[in-house]
Order: C-alpha cells, then structure tokens, then sequence
C-alpha cells in the first residue's frame, strides 16, 4: 500500500486541530483511519515531521532474473510442465529451492502460460 501524500496528511492535521470535529469525523470525511489521524497527531505534538518515512523494505527476491531466463528456457523446451516440474527443474539447474507458489508467480510477472491443455474428454 502507497504512503498518504505529505498534502493529505497536511489537511488531516488542519481538519483535526480545528477541534470542531471527533477524529472519527476527520478520518471519515478523508477516507483514512482513525488510527492514522491519531499517528498525524502524535508527529504534531512530538514537532516531528509530516512527511511519510521510505519504505522498510521487505524480503529480498529469491528469484532472480537469471532465474527467470532459465524458466523461460524451459516453458518453451516443454510447454507442458507443471509447477512441481519446474520447480524441481529451478532446483537441479540452479540450487534453488522455492515453493511452487513462488514458481506460479514468478510465471506470471514473466507473461508465461501457467494453465495446461486438459487431457480429458471435451479438451
């Protein structure tokens, strides 16, 4: 989820420290939580800044894009394989180990076809 704008947080501050409305009527009337009026607040009172922190980062990728070159190599060599198929293919070819959730995505951020030809009847 993106940070609120430093210029919405600038007219949640005003709306609250007008002090006609409940904080519960200022994070309505912005479509924002009470809790994010009452953090605005918080900053106010301790004369910190507004203005929304960087991002804290998250997980590194665990694929990388030679990752994703080798699953392209081998969606194209065998259309047909499955998940589990390249998985295991990601973990003889290159050592690494990634859940099959991870596999899909990573099919899907590259464009590649992840749904199968059924081999039943009325395929």
């Amino acid at each position: 989820m993106k940070a609120y704008s430093l210029d919405l947080r600038q007219k949640v501050l005003a709306a609250a420290l007008r002090g006609d409305r409940t904080i519960r009527e200022v994070a309505d009337s912005f479509g924002v939580g009470t809790t994010f009026v009452d953090k605005v607040l918080a900053l106010h009172r301790k004369g910190e800044d507004l203005a929304p922190r960087p991002h804290g980062g998250g997980y590194p990728a665990r694929l990388l894009p030679r990752h994703g070159r080798l699953l392209r190599a081998e969606v194209r060599r065998r259309k047909d394989s499955t998940l589990e198929e390249l998985r295991a293919h990601l973990a003889a070819e290159a050592g690494l180990v990634v859940s099959a959730a991870t596999v899909s995505r990573a099919l899907a951020r590259l464009d590649l076809p992840r749904k199968k030809k059924s081999g039943g009847v009325g395929a």
